[in-house]
């Protein structure tokens, strides 16, 4: 199959460009034109250039090359595959993105721009043309500053290529696989979006926020007062962040600023109260609830919804982020704003199906550690929730004692990851928020809930220990190769661990100070330790499992949206019962390096994603 890279050059000014605009709003827009475009084949020395009208630059494009057979490279192929789909009607056999294998392979750069993954691999400097070309439609070039132009075009698709061929080498058939699919859940949308349902769920966000603040007699006094501010988080079922104090380093203040990120983190929490009293105390206009409402329903006016995801968008496990200003993987299934779910609809004719691999997270831990008990448990069908909530009790409980299943449900998904009595506590409240029957627990409480997850899962505490004693100290020292779990499915390898021969979780530049292990991040130093590294292991193989099961499902029916352990089709009415039963199928199966793990899936449908859901 033949490779062709592609880079298209296209007209923006100071209010309009991608920068202030979502990628499909931008391409969409009348403004928008196309100022020229270079191709380069696999087997050319030099990119070759066409600038010309519109329909002069659609014909030219499908005159020359022979798309439906070939694959199509770009650097941030969500932008100029959008383009070739939408604008020019040109559908490749694959798509290939030098911007989505540099963040697999190289997560650890501050950017994956092209100029800088260019610089990393000592490849020449990208040009600079494309800053004096704003503002400037294709007809305002003279003939030199089109020239100028079009040898930074074509040595934008050179640079592209020379990623490429450095990248492929050590992208996998599945990576591969998924960045097309992912290309094309942007470039090939079906879900469609209700807009009169996103319009009213804007506006009872907008009026629900003033209503909360005017309910909770929040006034300034409230807000600027750090102790009562902190009281009304914890109402809400959020621990107040805190920092160290300057004034005293051995005391701890609340970390309230704009400065502090776990506090604006709080401004996307899940739970849209809590974000608008954080945006009240730093003075931000809008919510994330807002927002995200606001720009679905933009984005639904202007057709089928192109879903926008960031292939090994989450740096270390490699999972999915969002993205063009929505995060599809932050759509809430609870709470206010649960019901944009429901605005998310099939076209007519067609029904959205969605199958999500079961507590795939969970399972895969208790294989990775060895707790055999609780796997066979998983085997014969038993709740754990149910199950660890019963020695919680010690009663039986099962699923009509609500309350209690969802303390074991919380204590299960919890503390895995090595979470004390204090963060459980936090946990706690934040379960009660979700389920008024979930009964608040003391420090003395949490701390034997703790312990008692401790003695029943003790392989899962071994691997921590394991992890921070043995395998930290092995990639620091460049490896050796040992098995970081108990099967053996990953090994330690330079910078990090993995799959033998597969991307896979990196710690770059490791280091010990004597106090505690840091790797860098971008630009942070990034601290880690025995429960994280268990954590990113086990986000990493489940996230491995349920993309090699959604590339299996997307062979058959395309895959429209994936949400964490979720895949998301729409299909045609009349094929949906078989589609229903491959997706299952698809879902019971595992990879073979892990066949040992007993997964389990539910299927829904419905004609929204919030029915099917």
């Amino acid at each position: 199959m033949q490779i062709i890279t592609l880079d298209f050059e296209t007209y923006y000014d100071k209010d309009y460009s991608l920068s202030k605009m979502q990628t499909d709003a931008y391409v969409n827009d009348p403004r928008f034109e196309i100022v020229g475009v270079s191709v380069l084949r696999e087997d050319e020395d030099e990119a070759v250039w066409f600038s010309g009208p519109a329909i002069e630059t659609v014909g030219w494009l499908h005159a020359n090359y022979d798309w439906a057979n070939s694959a199509v490279r770009c650097h941030n192929a969500l932008f100029d595959a959008y383009i070739l789909t939408q604008q020019c009607g040109i559908k490749p056999k694959l798509w290939m993105d030098t911007l989505s294998q540099g963040r697999m392979l190289l997560p650890y750069v501050v950017s994956h721009s092209l100029a800088n993954l260019a610089k990393q691999l000592n490849l020449p400097a990208k040009g600079t043309a494309v800053t004096r070309a704003m503002g400037k439609r294709r007809a305002d070039f003279n003939p030199m500053e089109l020239a100028e132009y079009a040898e930074y075009c074509k040595h934008d698709s050179w640079l592209c290529r020379a990623l490429g061929k450095q990248f492929d080498p050590f992208t996998p058939t599945l990576e591969s696989t998924l960045i097309d699919m992912t290309v094309r859940m942007f470039t090939e949308p079906t879900l469609v979006g209700d807009e009169a349902k996103m319009e009213q769920l804007y506006r009872d966000e907008v009026a629900r926020k003033g209503a909360l603040l005017a309910a909770s007699d929040t006034s300034r006094e409230m807000l600027m007062s750090n102790d009562k501010f902190a009281s009304l988080l914890l109402e809400l079922g959020v621990a107040p962040p805190r920092k160290q104090s300057k004034a005293n380093p051995e005391k701890s203040t609340y970390a309230f600023a704009k400065s502090d990120k776990e506090f604006t983190d709080l401004l996307d929490h899940e739970d849209s109260d809590v974000q608008t009293l954080v945006a009240a105390r730093l003075g931000v206009k809008t919510t994330i609830a807002e927002t995200r409402a606001l720009k679905f329903l933009e984005t639904a006016r202007r057709g089928a919804l192109p879903v926008y995801l960031n292939f090994w968008g989450a740096k270390t496990t490699g999972r999915y982020s969002g993205g063009n200003k929505i995060n599809w993987q932050n759509i809430p299934a609870r709470g206010p704003s649960a019901g944009l779910r429901n605005a998310l609809e099939a076209p007519a004719g067609h029904t959205v199906l969605v199958g999500d691999s079961s507590n795939i997270e969970l399972r895969t831990i208790m294989a990775l550690a060895g707790q055999d008990d609780v796997l066979e448990k998983l085997r014969d069908g038993v709740d754990l929730y149910c199950d660890f909530a019963s020695k919680l009790f010690g009663r039986e409980i099962t699923k009509k004692d609500k309350g209690e299943r969802f303390l074991g449900k919380t204590a299960m998904l919890g503390l895995q990851y090595g979470a004390g009595a204090s963060r459980f506590m936090d946990m706690v409240r934040l379960a009660k928020r979700q389920d008024s029957s979930v009964g608040l627990i003391d420090e003395n409480r949490a701390v034997s809930i703790v312990n008692l997850y401790r003695s029943v899962h003790y392989k899962v505490v071994e691997l921590w220990r394991k992890c921070h004693d043995e395998v930290l100290p092995d990639i620091a020292n460049e490896c050796s190769l040992i098995p970081v779990d108990v099967n053996g499915w990953f090994i330690t390898q330079s910078d990090g661990f993995g799959r033998p021969g597969e991307p896979g979780v990196m710690y770059h530049d490791l280091q010990f100070d004597g106090k505690e292990w840091t790797y860098l991040m971008g630009r942070q130093r990034v601290r880690i330790f025995g429960p994280k590294i268990v954590e990113n292991l086990s986000q990493h193989a489940a996230m491995r499992i349920v993309m090699w099961q959604t590339a299996r499902i997307n062979r058959r029916y395309p895959v429209k949206l994936s949400v964490h352990d979720e895949a998301v089709c729409v299909v045609r009415n009349e094929e949906l019962t078989e589609a229903r039963a491959y997706m299952e199928e698809c879902l019971a199966m595992t990879p073979p390096w892990c066949r040992s793990i007993p997964v389990a899936c539910e299927t829904g449908v419905g004609p929204s994603y919030g029915d099917a859901k």
